[in-house]
């Protein structure tokens, strides 16, 4: 009796500690769901149309969260996470609802049935993730995963259209459908290099550089003959940022990396000088293959900084959509816009930062920065902890994190004119049928290699 009334109290406190924690997983799941009601005020403001469209979307939106929380939460992924990625394709859904009724997008209508199928998507990729980590470990897959993306950019070469009239051939047509295939890129850029440092294919420092740097090189070439530097930003600094992390600090690694950063600024200094001496060319007519060749990329990248560094310069030419992005800023409060100035270009993929500021107010955007931020700190966090078990699911979750913040922060500063606009759409934000996809099946993957039941090898169980 003595010995049971001792442990009496360790047993209450366990329980108690157990309870705090299903208190505290739920919590994350709860959040989701006020956001969405609250997100359904913000709408009813707006549009009273939109409203009732968003009403028939929450249904399903708290059917799948409470579901998918459960889940998450038994399978013992990160809940913060979790919270962070669901918040934002609330937002998004939100937003691309009101944009059909408030803003009059050009592009295709915003479609629950697209989300439903993206969200399909994912929940097979992440089944079949065990599949593609059995790729990953194979000699030949980095090889197979350069010749996809080079594959891309030749396609795109001869068949790409220019569906925003912006000079970039970044899209493709199948029937009435149309994708952007420089998305898959990335999705090939995450596997190449997770291949890349497999522990089963052991190469030394000097082969990692030079096949990346290889395949670096494809993909400028390629971004360049389509003209789409947008994503390859997102690839620049992905390709850096992998080799910095994942590569033993050495001074060739340091040589390395400063010897492509100096050649960045001197590239971007040579297009400003070349703007420069091409532009009385390209305005007679005078250009010969070669020039004509690097002429619209070098009119490219000086446009883009010149009209960050000063949008009057051109106020309804090249810095039309920034601007008016900005004055949709300053009519932006706490609720959102209140004199109706819908007048925002792409308002529901480049420009889909803006639209949800001007649309819910300043303190949704702030909200929504806070969620990305939520997603790096999370994935850093879970590549660190896999880096110990796993160096390939490690790289796979640093590569998808970076994907996702960078691109998110690249959009969102360069619609706020703070750096040159890339024209992406922001992930869980913008609309497009292929990049919500390939989010949803990000998002998916992160939740899905944070679960705590890890085999002692450092793989994880089959969903």
């Amino acid at each position: 009796m003595f010995f049971r009334k001792k442990e009496e109290p360790e047993i209450e406190e366990e329980l108690a500690e157990e309870e705090e924690v299903q208190n505290s997983g739920a919590i994350y799941i709860i959040l989701p769901v006020i956001l969405q009601f609250v997100l359904g005020a913000l709408v009813f403001l707006r549009s009273r149309n939109a409203a009732i469209t968003y009403l028939y979307a929450m249904v399903p939106m708290l059917f799948v969260t409470a579901a998918l929380g459960t889940y998450a939460y038994n399978r013992g992924s990160d809940m913060k996470l979790f919270t962070a990625m669901t918040c934002l394709a609330s937002m998004g859904i939100a937003l691309q609802i009101t944009i059909e009724y408030v803003y009059h997008p050009v592009g295709a209508p915003y479609s629950a049935i697209k989300y439903a199928i993206s969200l399909a998507i994912a929940v097979a990729f992440v089944a079949f993730y065990h599949l593609f980590r059995l790729l990953l470990n194979k000699s030949f897959t980095i090889w197979l995963m350069f010749a996809l993306a080079a594959a891309v950019y030749i396609v795109l070469m001869i068949n790409g259209i220019d569906a925003n009239g912006n000079g970039t051939t970044a899209w493709f047509t199948i029937g009435n459908l149309t994708v952007q295939l420089t998305d898959f890129i990335k999705v090939a850029a995450v596997m190449f290099y997770s291949a890349l440092f497999s522990v089963k294919n052991k190469r030394d420092d000097r082969s990692i550089l030079t096949i990346s740097t290889l395949f670096f090189l494809m993909n400028l070439v390629g971004s360049v003959l389509i003209h789409e530097l947008g994503s390859f930003f997102i690839l620049y600094g992905l390709h850096l940022s992998v080799l910095y992390i994942f590569l033993p600090h050495s001074k060739m690694k340091r040589v390395y990396l400063l010897t492509v950063f100096i050649t960045t600024i001197v590239l971007l200094a040579g297009a400003y000088m070349l703007y420069k001496i091409l532009l009385p060319y390209a305005e007679a007519g005078t250009l010969n293959s070669f020039t004509a060749l690097i002429w619209p990329i070098v009119k490219k990248v000086y446009l883009r900084f010149s009209i960050t560094a000063n949008l009057v310069n051109d106020p309804y030419g090249a810095g039309y959509q920034l601007l008016q992005g900005k004055r949709a800023l300053w009519m932006s409060g706490f609720f959102g816009n209140t004199v109706n100035f819908v007048e925002i270009p792409v308002p529901d993929s480049d420009m889909a930062f803006i639209s949800l500021v001007n649309s819910f107010g300043l303190p949704i955007g702030f909200l929504a920065v806070l969620l990305f931020a939520q997603i790096l700190f999370s994935g850093g966090e879970l590549s660190v902890s896999l880096l110990k078990k796993n160096r390939q699911d490690a790289v796979v979750v640093y590569g998808i994190t970076v994907m996702l913040f960078a691109q998110a922060m690249f959009v969102i500063l360069g619609s706020c004119n703070v750096i040159p606009l890339a024209g992406l759409p922001i992930p869980f934000l913008s609309r497009g049928f292929t990049y919500q996809s390939i989010v949803f099946c990000f998002g998916g993957l992160l939740l899905h290699l944070s679960e705590d039941n890890a085999d002692p090898e450092g793989g994880v169980h089959e969903v």
